[in-house]
């Protein structure tokens, strides 16, 4: 059984020694960003923000300019004040008490022209900038057409237009999906870290999103989807083709990972955006509090789990390996695609550690027994669905009227199977994501670099990384306080009584009332029939 604390003493150690490796001042990566000024879109999501927290911890960077759009009637300046609250910062608030200076917004949206930015300030990027990270991407996969486009093909444009005018530009990095060509047609296949057939032409795609209706838009597209599971990842493979053909000459690549989940050392273990309860780690959260217990999935299926640490050094590095080779002369636009192809974790592995280590760093704000179920087959998921989630969500919304308290079980239950479904895809196939460029980038690197940017996922124990992320979970979305962990574990114990107690129990009623169910609508039907014959 792992140890929380066993692995926060580690984490500590090795960051400890990624300190004295900065100190030492060898580093190729550092002496590139030396004094540099950095432009980011996405800073506010999840990978923008420990991509920040990296960044000023381990480079001397002079200035970071971010994108914020305005939001709920708040300001740039506001909302970076927000964004900089997350717990991300902690360690880095006591390292560099005034790193605060260094983060200068910028007001602006990536769906908008010229990315929503003023004329004074395009001038100002223009004449400072020297490295660019594109994170922003709305990753809605229910989003309109129009909306993705806008946003993930258009604002990459948008970047583009301003590298072109940066006059002391050293790199770009777009930030992409491992699964914009993950299609329908190349299940169990080899995924190449290269450029594919675009499905439209990245203008035309453009054109029709500015100027069309919705409607028209999707029933246009529609049969261009057929091997894309969503405007998401559809979006992203068209802004990949825009990059290939507008960003030549530039130097500009493309990063790749897969599903991005908790920190898995740095700045600390488990930390995850609050947001993220909407994306991958509900599910993490749904089963560490006894809500949710089923999954739609394969257990054969090998699922790519990314901590956004070891994304973000990816991204850091990649963007000094592509201004060393534009500066040597090699222009060809590469992509570096961050998985674990190469160390394959199983669906079925995931779900074990959830139902045995987890249980070590579970919530001590559970509902009910943590347990959760992969569960192939569509119609028993439904099933299930209904037995184990919205019957029970009747029940207490039921009760909960009765005390005259707002119902909302059943609404959570129903945002987390539409949640779900979505994710469907991604546990139900599989792909051979090839990852020879970014595990080159990494071999090429200093040793003092490997330490400070690791970004061999062979280093990272999928079952250590599943434990991690539910505490993480648990500490930053739940807000939990772990000294309460024997106090969580007595409880899950006293909950596995009551679940095996009262499941039967809860089964054997529905048994009995479906019985009587069939029984009454059996009598009515033969009531019927004889009446008519």
């Amino acid at each position: 059984m792992r140890d929380i604390e066993k692995i926060n003493e580690d984490a500590l150690k090795e960051n400890d020694a990624i300190k004295k490796a900065i100190l030492r001042g060898d580093s190729d990566v550092l002496k590139f960003y030396d004094n540099a000024v950095v432009f980011l879109t996405g800073g506010s999501g999840f990978i923008g923000k420990q991509l920040i927290e990296k960044l000023i911890r381990s480079c001397n960077i002079r200035k970071i300019y971010i994108l914020i759009r305005v939001k709920k009637n708040k300001g740039a300046i506001e909302r970076l004040k927000a964004i900089l609250d997350d717990p991300v910062y902690d360690e880095l608030r006591k390292e560099q008490p005034n790193f605060i200076d260094k983060l200068v917004p910028i007001e602006g949206d990536s769906n908008e022209l010229n990315l929503g930015i003023d004329k004074a300030n395009w001038k100002k990027l223009t004449e400072e900038v020297n490295v660019i990270f594109h994170v922003a991407a709305t990753i809605n996969f229910r989003e309109s057409i129009i909306t993705a486009t806008l946003t993930n093909v258009r604002g990459a444009r948008e970047i583009l237009s301003l590298a072109k005018t940066c006059k002391n530009l050293k790199s770009v990095v777009h930030v992409s999906t491992a699964y914009s060509h993950a299609t329908r047609n190349r299940f169990g296949k080899e995924v190449r870290e290269d450029f594919y057939e675009s499905p439209i032409s990245p203008d035309t795609l453009i054109e029709l999103a500015e100027n069309m209706d919705k409607e028209i838009l999707s029933a246009m597209i529609a049969p261009l989807m057929k091997d894309w599971p969503n405007t998401y990842t559809f979006t992203k493979a068209v802004a990949e083709e825009l990059i290939r053909v507008q960003g030549e000459g530039l130097p500009i690549c493309v990063v790749r990972p897969a599903v991005v989940v908790s920190a898995y050392r740095e700045p600390c273990p488990g930390w995850v955006d609050v947001k993220n309860a909407y994306g991958p780690s509900g599910i993490v959260l749904g089963i560490t509090l006894g809500a949710t217990h089923i999954v739609p999935g394969r257990k054969d299926i090998n699922v790519d789990f990314i901590p956004v640490d070891i994304v973000n050094n990816v991204n850091i590095v990649a963007a000094y390996e592509t201004h060393k080779r534009y500066v040597a002369g090699k222009n060809q636009i590469k992509i570096y695609t961050v998985t674990k192809s190469r160390t394959p974790f199983s669906f079925g592995v995931f779900r074990e550690t959830m139902n045995n280590e987890v249980r070590n760093v579970v919530t001590s704000k559970t509902i009910w027994y943590a347990f959760g179920y992969y569960v192939p087959y569509q119609f028993i998921y439904l099933l299930l669905t209904w037995i184990l989630h919205y019957i029970p969500a009747f029940i207490i919304d039921g009760c909960c009227m009765l005390f005259g308290q707002k119902p909302r079980l059943f609404k959570i239950y129903e945002k987390y199977y539409s949640m779900s479904l979505v994710f469907k895809y991604f546990t139900s196939n599989d792909w051979i994501f090839q990852d020879a460029n970014t595990l080159s980038m990494y071999n090429n690197l200093s040793q003092t670099d490997k330490l400070i940017y690791n970004c061999d996922l062979a280093t990272v124990d999928g079952d250590e990384m599943t434990y991690i992320w539910a505490y993480g979970v648990g500490r930053f979305i739940v807000k939990d306080d772990y000294s309460q962990r024997k106090y969580a574990i007595r409880k899950q114990n006293i909950l596995k009584i009551a679940h095996f107690v009262v499941f039967p129990l809860y089964l054997y009623a529905l048994f009995k009332i479906a019985l009587m169910l069939f029984m009454f609508f059996s009598t009515i039907f033969f009531i019927i029939k004889s009446y008519f014959v």
